[in-house]
C-alpha cells in the first residue's frame, strides 16, 4: 500500500511527457526550401558582405578563390553581390569521413590528398612548369570561410601553396568561427565537442606567419534574427558545419535540452551573434621580410626604442628661480646638478 503514496514524483511526469516529445521532434520542425536551409537570413548576409568588403576589398576585376563548406558557401551570392566579372573558383577545404561508434559518438576520419589543398599543390606544380604564363592559374583574393579545422596536411604548407598562387599585391583572408568564443545557441554537449575538435586562431596566426605573411585580425560580430523553428531545424540538419560531429542521437537529445530548457518560452522569434574572427593575410611589406601581427587598422609600424643613451633637455621660463645649491641655469635649458 505504501506505493500508492508515492504520487507524481514517480515516475516523474516531465520525464514521461519529454520521452514522448523527442520521438516527434523532427516531424514537428518545417522543413525550407534548399535557398533558405543553410542561411541565417538577408540581414546576416548584408552585415557579413560589408565585413567582407571590408577586409578582402573586392574589386569588380579581382579574381576570386573561395575555399569553404558546401552547405555553408555563398560563393555565388558573392560574385552577384560584387559584381565579379570573373566566376568564383569553388574550393571544398578537406574531406572527413564520419563514422558512428557504439556509444552514439561520431568518429571523424580524415581523407588525406583531396580537396583544397590538393588542388593549391598541384597548381603550383602546374605553375612552375608554365613559365611562360605570368598570371596563369593565379588570383588576386582567396577567402578561407570557415575551413581551417578541415586541413589534414600541416596548415603552414597549404598557406605556402596558397601565398604562391597569389598574384602581386593579392590577399589571403581566413573567416573563423572560434568555439570557445561563439555566442551561438548550441547545447551543451555540442559546445564541448565543438571547443575540444577547433582549430586554434593562435595557431593560425603563427602558421601563417610561418610563411612570411603580415597578419591584422579582428572580432566581429555579426547578429542573427530569425524564426526559432528555423534555428532547430538548421541544427537538426547539421549547421553549421562543425555539428558534423554529432550523431543523429545527440542531435536529438540536444533539440531536447533547448526546447525544454533555454528556448521553451521564447517567443516566434530568437536574436543572437555569430562571433567571427577575420584574418588578413599579404606579403610582408618590410625589406627584411620579418612578418608583422596586429589588430586590423593599428599602427602600420611600431618605433622601436633606440640602443644608445638619450639625452634630454627640458626648457625653462625666464621667471624660473632655483636655488643656487641645487642647480644652475645653461642657455639651453636647465641641468640639475645633484649634490
Amino acid at each position: 500500500m505504501a506505493s500508492a503514496y508515492l504520487g507524481p514524483e514517480s515516475p516523474r511526469p516531465m520525464a514521461v511527457i519529454s520521452e514522448a516529445y523527442r520521438g516527434h521532434v523532427q516531424d514537428r520542425l518545417p522543413l525550407f526550401p534548399t535557398t533558405e536551409r543553410y542561411s541565417l537570413g538577408n540581414d546576416y548576409e548584408e552585415r557579413f558582405f560589408y565585413l567582407l568588403h571590408k577586409y578582402l576589398e573586392l574589386d569588380t576585376t579581382d579574381r576570386l578563390c573561395y575555399v569553404g563548406n558546401a552547405r555553408e558557401s555563398i560563393a555565388d551570392r558573392i560574385e552577384e553581390h560584387f559584381c565579379l566579372v570573373e566566376p568564383v573558383r569553388t574550393l571544398v577545404p578537406g574531406h572527413v569521413h564520419y563514422e558512428e561508434t557504439d556509444d552514439h559518438k561520431m568518429l571523424p576520419i580524415p581523407l588525406s590528398h583531396v580537396g583544397a589543398e590538393e588542388h593549391f599543390k598541384q597548381l603550383v606544380r602546374d605553375r612552375e612548369c608554365a613559365r611562360g604564363s605570368a598570371r596563369k592559374g593565379l588570383f588576386d583574393k582567396i577567402l578561407v570561410h570557415d575551413g581551417v579545422r578541415y586541413l589534414t596536411a600541416k596548415p603552414s604548407a597549404v598557406y605556402c601553396d596558397m601565398v604562391k598562387c597569389l598574384a602581386p599585391g593579392g590577399m589571403l583572408l581566413v573567416i573563423h568561427r572560434p568555439a570557445d568564443l561563439t555566442t551561438l545557441p548550441f547545447f551543451r554537449d555540442a559546445q564541448q565537442r565543438l571547443a575540444d575538435n577547433d582549430a586554434s586562431y593562435m595557431d593560425i596566426v603563427r602558421d601563417l606567419q610561418s610563411v612570411g605573411l603580415d597578419v591584422q585580425w579582428e572580432l566581429e560580430v555579426v547578429p542573427v534574427r530569425m524564426p526559432r523553428r528555423k534555428w532547430l531545424a538548421m541544427m537538426r540538419d547539421r549547421y553549421p558545419p562543425q555539428m558534423e560531429i554529432m550523431s543523429d542521437t545527440e542531435i536529438l537529445d540536444g533539440l531536447r535540452e533547448l526546447t525544454e530548457g533555454v528556448l521553451k518560452y521564447e517567443g516566434d522569434l530568437v536574436e543572437f551573434q555569430d562571433r567571427l574572427l577575420f584574418i588578413k593575410a599579404t606579403h610582408s611589406n618590410l625589406e627584411n621580410g620579418y612578418p608583422s601581427v596586429q589588430r586590423y587598422s593599428c599602427g602600420q609600424y611600431v618605433p622601436f626604442p633606440q640602443q644608445n643613451d638619450l639625452k634630454l633637455n627640458m626648457t625653462l621660463p625666464p621667471d624660473f628661480e632655483m636655488d643656487s645649491t641645487r642647480g644652475k641655469r645653461s642657455d639651453s635649458g636647465f641641468k640639475f646638478l645633484w649634490g
